[in-house]
Parts: C-alpha cells; structure tokens; sequence
C-alpha cells in the first residue's frame, strides 16, 4: 500500500476522489437554460496513453479540490493522442475551477510516494500550481457567463 502523509497527501487524495464518478453530459444542440454554458476541458501533457484521465469541475472554493460530493461535475476519459477532452453541459454561470490527474493504474486514486507527494501528473485550470499541496479555488478560478462556451486547457505534469 503507498503511503498517504501530511498535508500533501491528503490533498493528493482528495483530487483522485473529485475525479472519479460520472462522465460528461454528451453534446447536444437544444438550448441551454438561463444563465448556464457549456465548459469544454483539454488535458494535455500525458506522458502516456495508458490509463485514464479524471477530471472534475467545481463552481466555487467549497470542497476544492477534495470533496468529491461538492464538484460540479466529474469525468472518467481514455486518453488518445497525448490528450483528453471533458464536455460540461449545462454549467451555471459565474466562477468554476478544474482539477485533473492521470490515473495511470486505473485504481482511481492520485497514487503518491513519500511525504504523500503525487506520483501521477496532474493539474488545474489556469495551470494553477502551489509550492505546497493544491492552488487554492482562487488561482484556478475561470469565470463563465451566461449562453457562453468556454474551452479551458490543462497541463498535467
């Protein structure tokens, strides 16, 4: 069993936990209701297509980035290519944030070493990082407006 120490891994765990569940609402053409978009999420930076890509959208600080029941949204992709690609339908409008790993084991934890430090890539919209654990909600913080589709990219190293 990998250990699981301090701050760093606790939060580690939290964001394999936010992941998982769910894939995304499937495309479709019918008008959105007032006041939501649509978020459209490229994880690049795979090392490897092996495994798969969890990906979860919050729409405010609460529960970020480890309380999987408080995200908005969840998603479980293949990887092609080197990259994977959320869709989020229906999205209320105003702030969200994005985390993202590669569970290369498909176990569906952030696997991590010593000191709990992460040993699968991940990252967060804006390409938020922290010296120490996650960025806070605030540094990966995106903002939509309403009837918008905004297309965010993440860099998981």
């Amino acid at each position: 069993m990998t250990p699981r120490l301090g701050l760093l891994g606790a939060c580690a765990c939290g964001i394999a936990l936010s992941a998982c569940a769910s894939a995304p609402k499937p495309r479709t053409q019918e008008p959105r209701p007032p006041g939501t978009g649509r978020v459209e999420v490229t994880v690049t930076g795979f090392r490897t297509d092996k495994g798969q890509a969890l990906v979860a959208l919050f729409l405010s600080a609460k529960g970020w980035p480890d309380d999987q029941a408080l995200a908005f949204g969840r998603a479980v992709l293949p990887i092609r290519e080197g990259k994977a690609v959320a869709e989020f339908e229906d999205v209320p409008s105003g702030p969200f944030g994005v985390s993202a790993f590669h569970d290369e084991d498909v176990d569906s934890v952030l696997d991590t070493g010593l000191f709990g430090i992460p040993s699968e890539d991940y990252g967060f919209s804006r390409d938020a990082r922290d010296t120490f654990g996650p960025p806070g909600f605030e540094s990966a913080r995106l903002d939509l407006a309403p009837g918008e589709t905004k297309q965010a990219t993440i860099r998981i190293e």
